[in-house]
């Protein structure tokens, strides 16, 4: 057999040392010790002699009291004898009183004693030397006391709990405090287990209850309720549920709040729509007293512009003349220069100096020239594509860059016009590729059937077929057996809506109810179904129609069906109306239609003329649905020419809006230049061809002295006309400045009060009332505009106040209807008069009611949708999200618990020759209410994408449904969600026996039930061994080396076959873990290989139990004498 964990050490992990008992059943009055100094080792004795009384003190020290069991040996009357009462007080038989007739239950302790008892079990890990006492103190003082002792240390009974050591007072506790450090004292048993748990590295309590069934379990029977009872953690899905539950309640009670602002929203509209004449009314008085008020600061304004245009007209002016001065100076000092030269030239004569000097000046002047020539060049490329002046001067040129400017300013309206128009066509592109995809899966749905039923009931229906395993004609629309007779195609329409909601129910074979009810209760149909059950029974027409244009004559009925009866029955009890058009026939009959769709029955009048309920498309009756699919194919057709209209429009649309983006960046390249010196090549001409005459008049002449007086006069009387020119440009210049002044003077005058864009918008209506619109161009202009308006306003202004007089007395009538209510609505809404008691039947409360109404519909509602919204997003998303992650990751923990249960037993020989070994496997449940639930939860979970990103309402609104279908559902039906929230019951459990050889599995486990006696048990104890390692953590590396490695056997070789029982002991041994086993004498053989010492139980006069603690070698010597003492006891 191979060895299950290679690297553990038979040292590694607590063993059991010794176990101590005082005081406890019939071990009376002394410490009895079992001595297994951390081996294997045998517990024997006669029946009845007190081993079971041993075992039952080490599952007190080690398991909840809720989940141990006594003496398991035995049947299950005499386990109910058993108790930690019974064990404290010393129970040991009944004697029967001839006096009192009764029986009398015999007990060596008494509570005039003050006995008190005393468990106390030693572990020590060799591996790591840590070690651990465990203890458990009983006495009586008015009720049973119990205290829990963990310690570090080595304790023992006699030393730290005998020979006076204990007081009832609890000084003992101190004194064991203070002598061992680290000693922990509760008188909680869940806090004692915890702390040992994690010593001894358990995984969780159910190793505590493991422990507990090893002693006694001889047969697994059904392993899904051993692995989901004993393997698996059962988790907190109550409590998750809990959070889940207090989100949407949250969530509920905002919804409510929705419904309530809605309802008040819809009593206030007609309020407020009804008073809107008078509010504007009122807002006209208002608008004219404030225009009153405003229009001397707009004209004022208006002055301002106009002041502010001539201003700017004069900077241009003044800064033309500006550069002039500058250009003027920049001429003068170049002549100053050249004449500087040449009266040196003049001193000394030197022609071929002054050659050299004008021939370097033509360089520099001939470079610059060209230079701003390309510049020229570049501009006059521009102006030619923007249709500008080319070859510009001074003032052209400025009159270009305006004209650009307002180019520019022009063309970046047009691209956002164009680009709002490209939105909006995109927009409706997107809606008619939706509406055509809708319509592609109608008419594919009427394609594969006959009739006129709308997709999403067919779709119903088809489940429902499906579910019961029958065809769709079974479970019939009404609309599917009835069509208007061709010879009364007049009235079709008319009957269509009457008969419409009709059409659409489903007819139900009474057989099929119950089925359809428990299908349809349990899923979300997304839709809203109507089905009648039509009973197995004859119908009798207690009358047909007579008259012709009753309704029920323009009307077949499908022929062969079997619900034509039922439907006679029906039509005639609910529909039976006169068709008429003759209105004095209409108004007699109790039921009547016209053929344009006004109904009547009795007093209740009705035309609904909806365009969803007069289109073909929409038609429900007739088994024939040709005409509905040439309708949806017309509709079809139709939007695929809007969708190719919409794809023109936005392609001529792109194309303008590219051209006028190409033009604006011309634009922005000629306003890159606002200097007009950068282009103005020609000026730098006129100084070259003045220096080539000088070079020409030098060269002509041999007089060099001449040449040079010459070109002085010349420059003399050059330099004589620009001063001219600009003493000219400088009395110009002061001109302007002073017209400057005197305008920026009145300018300043003016007072302006700044407008709001709102009393800019009254003002400019006014004005286009009185024909002022066009700008005044002159200040003289504009006071003619100012005295119109102000003659105006003043007869405008009287007849205003005069008709929002006549219209108070109204609106005072309407204000009182709200505020006092008919009883209807106080019925209704009990709350009413809590938001109108601060307001009154007048107009000078028409504010109040207006912020009620506005509160309602732009905060309140708002607020109460944004906090629904934000609970969806922010907590009921997220809670519905992360309870589905949790519980589906329940599944996940499962499976890696499988795993980790898998790995020993892979190493497991389960059985020789061939040998095989056990795999646990877990495959998911057929069970319908856990199929249904999964459904729900994935329902209720949004589809991220589609939620967040597209911000759909429906959606919302239906899943909104979804989450309150789910969590009613589990809030209502507590065994239900117990059921389907226990992720253990998900999953079916088995084992498969697979050949070592191949691998290959040959047989599955579900239970023992087929196995013999011998193979039950070799098959339990495999299993449970797995769940040891699982739960007391030897099968992993970080936990091993502090393992508990202890557990005993009660009756362990009963009813086995000695392979089996080796099987046991071998198996132990695998598992690195020290055994306790206890067996009658007549089994002593097969343990004797596999044990390390034996402990021989007696009992003396069947009241008084006594242990004894041998060697194995001491055993065998003594062997014949124990036998026979057993056999005496």
């Amino acid at each position: 057999m191979s060895t299950l964990f290679n690297s553990d050490s038979k040292e590694s992990g607590f063993r059991l040392q010794y176990f101590e008992i005082y005081n406890w059943g019939t071990f009376h009055n002394k410490i009895y010790r079992v001595n297994t100094n951390g081996n294997t080792s045998l517990l024997t004795g006669a029946n009845g002699s007190g081993k079971t009384t041993l075992i039952d003190a080490l599952l007190t020290l080690l398991v909840p009291a809720g989940k141990r069991f006594y003496n398991q040996s035995s049947g299950t009357e005499q386990r109910r004898d058993r108790g930690e009462e019974s064990y404290f007080w010393g129970y040991y038989g009944k004697t029967f009183s001839e006096e009192s007739q009764q029986s009398k239950t015999d007990q060596l302790r008494h509570k005039e004693n003050n006995p008190y008892s005393v468990l106390l079990a030693y572990f020590y890990n060799a591996a790591t030397m840590h070690q651990i006492t465990l203890a458990q103190v009983r006495w009586y003082s008015g009720e049973m006391k119990r205290q829990y002792i963990v310690s570090p240390h080595k304790l023992n009974i006699n030393d730290h709990f005998g020979n006076g050591k204990f007081d009832v007072k609890g000084d003992w506790k101190k004194r064991l405090r203070l002598e061992f450090p680290k000693t922990e004292i509760t008188d909680s048993f869940k806090e004692y287990a915890a702390l040992f748990s994690n010593i001894f590295g358990l995984r969780s309590e159910k190793a505590l209850s493991l422990f507990n069934q090893t002693v006694g379990i001889k047969v697994l029977g059904d392993l899904n309720t051993f692995i989901r009872g004993q393997m698996l953690e059962e988790t907190d899905s109550e409590n998750e549920f809990l959070k889940l539950r207090e989100n949407y309640d949250s969530l509920l009670t905002s919804h409510r709040a929705i419904q309530k602002d809605e309802t008040q929203l819809k009593l206030l509209e007609p309020i407020i729509e009804n008073r809107a004449s008078w509010q504007q009314l009122q807002d006209r008085n208002r608008e004219l007293q404030m225009l009153q008020d405003i229009l001397p600061s707009w004209f004022n304004k208006q002055e301002k512009d106009i002041l502010e245009r001539e201003l700017e007209s004069l900077q241009k002016e003044q800064q033309t003349t500006t550069r002039s001065l500058t250009a003027i100076n920049e001429q003068l000092q170049s002549l100053h220069l050249r004449k500087d030269e040449l009266i040196a030239q003049k001193a000394n004569n030197s022609v071929d100096e002054q050659l050299r000097s004008i021939e370097k000046s033509i360089h520099y002047e001939q470079k610059a020239l060209e230079a701003k020539r390309n510049k020229m060049e570049e501009y006059n490329m521009l102006t030619d594509r923007l249709e500008l002046a080319p070859n510009p001067d001074e003032q052209q040129f400025h009159e270009n860059i305006t004209g650009a400017e307002q180019m520019k300013t022009a063309h970046d309206k047009q691209l956002e016009t164009l680009q709002e128009e490209i939105f909006h066509h995109k927009s409706s592109l997107a809606a008619e590729r939706s509406q055509v995809s809708k319509l592609e899966e109608e008419i594919d749905s009427f394609l594969h059937r006959k009739n006129n039923i709308p997709y999403e009931l067919i779709r119903i229906r088809q489940q429902l077929a499906n579910m019961l395993d029958i065809q769709e004609d079974d479970l019939p629309f009404a609309g599917e057996l009835i069509k208007v007779k061709d010879a009364e195609i007049h009235w079709e329409s008319a009957i269509e809506k009457v008969l419409h909601n009709f059409g659409l129910r489903l007819l139900v074979p009474e057989e099929y109810i119950l089925d359809i009810n428990r299908y349809i209760n349990s899923n979300n149909l997304q839709t809203r179904l109507v089905y009648h059950k039509v009973e197995e029974e004859s119908y009798t027409m207690l009358r047909m129609p007579s008259e012709k244009e009753s309704l029920l004559q323009k009307i077949d009925i499908k022929p062969g069906t079997i619900f034509k009866e039922w439907l006679q029955n029906q039509l005639l009890d609910q529909f039976d109306y006169t068709c008429t058009d003759d209105m004095t026939v209409f108004n007699r009959c109790r039921k009547a239609v016209t053929s344009n769709g006004l109904t009547r029955q009795a007093t209740r009048h009705e035309k609904d003329d909806r365009p969803n309920r007069s289109q073909k498309n929409n038609y429900v009756l007739g088994w024939n649905n040709k005409n509905k699919l040439r309708l949806l194919k017309e509709e079809q057709d139709e939007c695929n020419n809007n969708i190719e209209t919409l794809q023109h429009s936005i392609s001529q649309l792109e194309d303008s809006r590219k051209a006028i983006a190409n033009i604006n960046a011309l634009l922005n390249a000629l306003l890159s230049l606002r200097n007009y010196s950068e282009i103005n090549w020609q000026t730098h001409a006129g100084v070259i061809e003045s220096f080539a005459r000088e070079k020409a008049t030098l060269l002509k002449t041999s007089d060099k002295y001449q040449a040079i007086c010459d070109q002085l006069d010349e420059i003399t009387l050059q330099i004589q006309s620009k001063e001219k020119e600009k003493e000219g440009t400088l009395q110009e210049k002061g001109r302007l400045d002073d017209k400057a002044a005197e305008k920026l003077r009145h300018f300043n005058q003016l007072k302006v009060n700044k407008l709001d864009d709102v009393s800019l918008q009254y003002i400019l209506e006014y004005l286009t009332d009185l024909s002022l619109t066009e700008p005044a161009e002159t200040t003289l202009e504009l006071a003619s505009y100012r005295k119109r308006a102000d003659d105006n306003m003043k007869a405008t202004l009287h007849d205003a106040m005069r008709l929002t007089a006549e219209k108070e007395a109204e609106i005072t009538r309407q204000l009182a209807a709200f505020v006092m209510p008919p009883k209807s609505i106080h019925d209704t809404f009990p709350d009413w008069l809590g938001d109108v008691t601060d307001l009154q039947p007048h107009v000078k409360y028409l504010d109040e009611f207006t912020s009620l109404y506005e509160r309602i519909k732009f905060q309140r509602l708002i607020e109460h949708k944004e906090r629904f919204r934000k609970y969806m997003d922010t907590s009921m998303l997220n809670a519905i999200t992360n309870y589905r992650a949790w519980i589906y990751g329940q599944e996940d923990v499962i499976r890696e618990v499988m795993e980790d249960l898998n790995e020993p037993l892979r190493n497991i020989t389960f059985n020789k020759n061939p040998d095989t070994y056990l795999q646990l496997e877990c495959r998911h449940v057929r069970d319908v209410e856990i199929r249904n639930f999964k459904e729900k939860l994935s329902n209720a979970v949004p589809d991220s994408y589609k939620y967040q990103l597209e911000k759909d309402e429906a959606y919302g609104d239906q899943l909104f449904e979804n989450i309150k279908l789910l969590i009613t559902e589990l809030q209502q039906n507590e065994a239900w969600r117990r059921k389907v929230t226990d992720v253990r019951n998900w999953l079916d459990f088995g084992a498969k026996e697979f050949y070592v050889a191949d691998n290959k599995a040959f047989k599955y486990y579900e239970d023992t039930a087929s196995l013999s006696g011998g193979e039950k048990a070799q098959f339990t104890y495999t299993i449970l061994g797995a769940a040891i390692a699982y739960q007391f953590g030897i099968n992993e590396a970080n936990r091993q080396h502090r393992s508990l490695r202890f557990i005993t056997v009660d009756e362990a070789f009963s009813k086995l076959d000695p392979e089996k029982s080796h099987y046991l002991m071998e198996y132990c041994g695998q598992l690195n873990l020290q055994l306790l086993v206890v067996t009658p004498l007549d089994k002593l053989n097969i343990a004797e290989p596999y044990i390390h010492a034996c402990h021989f139980v007696a009992n003396k006069n069947k009241r008084d139990s006594v242990v004894y603690n041998f060697t194995m070698e001491e055993y065998r010597d003594r062997k014949k004498e124990f036998e026979s003492m057993a056999v005496m006891s």
